[in-house]
């Protein structure tokens, strides 16, 4: 359960000012405490706050009875039309109304809420026999479409995944979480990665999309890599509403040049509503520019893992496995 305080301005004592606030939280709500003083007794003040990572704003209006005045404030997420499933970084600001602004300092600065239902999955499948050299880059890459999304939206969640493969040695790769939105007012598909979460978030359309880019992992090749056999990529999937079908499926290509700054990647993140990139390009294809090189990463496709070079900038996809996301 998080607690925030405010951070006071330098202001002179005499002002009107919002002097202490407090929040309590969980996944059904939270409660603010506040106190503010030097106020002016029958005027009537407003006390407005901003959460910035659940995008909420909020106010309470008060007369004052006191020159000081102390309050609380209790609040559902579902009130505000929020679902606080994941993890949120929570930041923000209160503010008297016509006085004095304070940045909130959460204590902890996350809240972590559960989705209504989960699913363990696994996809296994294996590489084609090309040589992968030491120095190249395996680019993992998975996407999905889903069956079920309300008209109002929902988020589909894949977290804790991992690929384990042997080669050279047994390997057990852990891939970043992903995050995708449904949204009833996304009119195409975008995507950013949040380094703090170490978290793919993409925003799409309700409608969905033939592939909806899920999420990805850059792989240097070390030395001593040799003839991989049996990849398993696994994880859970999640969402914020029952009755969602997830269908995905992953590919793997090779680069001679990569990165794992994935925000410069600029992957593709649907394969026809695709907000930036109007080509017939999969999802998951790295459109972006080596800044090296000044080259695109296309460029440095070559043979291996489950691509041809060329082209293929995903690699050829494994079969499709379906999660079923039933009400916990």
């Amino acid at each position: 359960m998080a607690i925030l305080g405010l951070t006071m301005l330098a202001i002179p004592a005499a002002a009107n000012v919002v002097t202490s606030a407090q929040v309590t939280d969980n996944c059904t709500g939270y409660t603010i405490n506040f106190a503010a003083k030097g106020l002016q007794v029958g005027t009537v003040y407003e006390i407005k706050w901003h959460f910035n990572g659940l995008s909420l704003d909020d106010q309470v209006t008060f007369t004052a009875t006191n020159t000081t005045f102390s309050g609380k404030v209790t609040k559902t997420w579902a009130g505000y039309g929020i679902s606080p499933v994941g993890t949120s970084l929570l930041s923000g600001t209160a503010t008297l109304v016509g006085h004095n602004s304070v940045p909130i300092a959460f204590t902890r600065g996350r809240l972590t809420c559960p989705a209504q239902c989960s699913a363990q999955t696994s996809n296994g499948s294996n590489f084609n026999g090309t040589t992968i050299s030491p120095g190249t880059y395996v680019w993992f890459n998975a996407n999905f479409t889903a069956n079920g999304i309300p008209s109002t939206g929902a988020t589909v969640f894949f977290q804790d995944s991992t690929i384990q493969f042997t080669a050279n040695q047994n390997y057990k790769l852990f891939v970043p979480n992903a995050e995708i939105t449904f949204s009833p007012t996304a009119t195409c598909t975008s995507y950013s990665f949040d380094t703090a979460t170490h978290t793919w978030q993409t925003i799409v359309p309700v409608k969905g999309d033939d592939e909806i880019f899920l999420t990805g992992l850059t792989f240097p090749v070390p030395a001593g890599f040799s003839q991989v056999q049996n990849v398993n990529w696994q994880g859970t999937m999640s969402s914020t509403v029952p009755g969602v079908s997830i269908q995905w499926k992953w590919g793997a290509a090779v680069y001679t040049t990569f990165s794992g700054n994935y925000n410069t990647l600029a992957i593709k993140p649907g394969h026809q509503t695709s907000c930036s990139y109007n080509n017939g390009d999969h999802a998951g294809t790295p459109e972006g520019i080596d800044s090296l090189s000044g080259q695109p990463f296309k460029d440095f496709v070559i043979g291996g893992a489950r691509g041809g070079g060329g082209s293929n900038w995903t690699g050829s996809w494994s079969g499709a496995v379906t999660s079923e996301c039933q009400e916990q």
